[in-house]
């Protein structure tokens, strides 16, 4: 088979397309890989900057989608049955060994890349919408970065779950992308709080989940309603901000951090029941199927690429098909 391994850390171009071996199964399930997720976490082990280090040379790709080859007895998983998976690394490769409880049925007309644009972000996103911050129909949510792929997750998920979601963009494109995403309103990264305030009123906003970090953490806080509550998801920005402790108290705000990865191996069983959340909202067709951008199965340098260039519009997909 062929496979994507990270050679060193100095970022895509580190990244080598070469024959490998097929892992065998060891007790997993074997999958023959269509379609494999690219994000944010992706670009960061290129450059040895993620907070999980992984020995060098290794696969990267925390998502795919695509056909068991076979599964231990047990399992109720079955050979030729569509499935889409979630690893910490590994899945830029056209086979994959992967332990059965992250394999997560693929839902009936769902496409191989949808699949593998699904479990990491809109798992991350249901979790820290539903879980952490306790979103209720009615409230309001506000989304930074919200063309990427955690962000057009949490507006797809936002609108499903019954919230009011305003999403910040950096330009006018990524705007109209935000409200074809869903979105009931977008506003642009710059002067985005009096935007934010224009539309919201007195009444601020419930729920901010922040992907970007840096220097928006302050007025993200300032935003917020009485009770409201701010996710940290990550640092797109590069700057991981510092938090005064002192605007929570009078604001009577909360700022909650969002891990779904380590969460999840903390509580493996919350894997299956979050994505069978993720299928009936999919059934009850309130959740459209995430926007992907394709890119071939060999062209990971490319797909990174536009990630570090911020010209992602939604979730970056490698595909078999493409």
């Amino acid at each position: 088979m062929f496979a994507h391994k990270i050679v060193g850390f100095t970022g895509p171009d580190d990244v080598r397309w070469a024959e490998a071996d097929e892992p065998a199964a060891d007790g997993g399930v074997l999958i023959d890989v269509a379609a494999a997720g690219v994000s944010f976490a992706d670009l960061l082990q290129t450059r040895g900057a993620y907070q999980m280090k992984v020995p060098l040379p290794f696969t990267p790709g925390m998502d795919a989608a695509g056909v068991v080859q076979s599964a231990p007895p047990g399992t109720g998983l079955a050979a030729g049955q569509r499935v889409a998976v979630l690893l910490d690394y590994g899945c830029w490769q056209e086979v994959v060994s992967v332990p059965p409880a992250r394999v997560l049925p693929l839902p009936d007309g769902m496409s191989f890349e949808a699949g593998a644009a699904a479990p990491l972000n809109y798992l991350t996103a249901l979790f820290a919408l539903a879980r952490r911050a306790q979103a209720q129909p009615g409230d309001t949510l506000l989304v930074h970065g919200a063309a990427g792929g955690v962000g057009t997750a949490a507006i797809q998920l936002g609108r499903a779950l019954g919230l009011r979601t305003v999403a910040v963009v950096s330009d006018e494109a990524k705007k109209d992308f935000a409200v074809r995403c869903g979105a009931h309103h977008a506003v642009l990264s710059d002067g985005w709080l009096a935007a934010v305030r224009d539309l919201t009123g007195e009444r601020a906003v419930d729920i901010v989940l922040d992907p970007v970090g840096g220097d928006r953490m302050t007025d993200s806080l300032r935003s917020l309603a009485p009770e409201g509550r701010l996710l940290v998801v990550g640092f797109a920005g590069g700057e991981i901000p510092a938090v005064k402790v002192n605007r929570l108290l009078l604001g009577n705000t909360s700022v909650l951090g969002a891990a779904s990865r380590e969460f999840f191996e903390q509580e493996p069983a919350t894997l299956a029941g979050l994505w069978a959340q993720l299928v009936k909202l999919r059934r009850a067709g309130t959740l459209p199927d995430p926007p992907v951008q394709l890119y071939p199965f060999a062209n990971a340098r490319g797909a990174l690429r536009a990630i570090a260039d911020r010209k992602a519009q939604g979730k970056i997909v490698l595909s078999r098909l493409a």
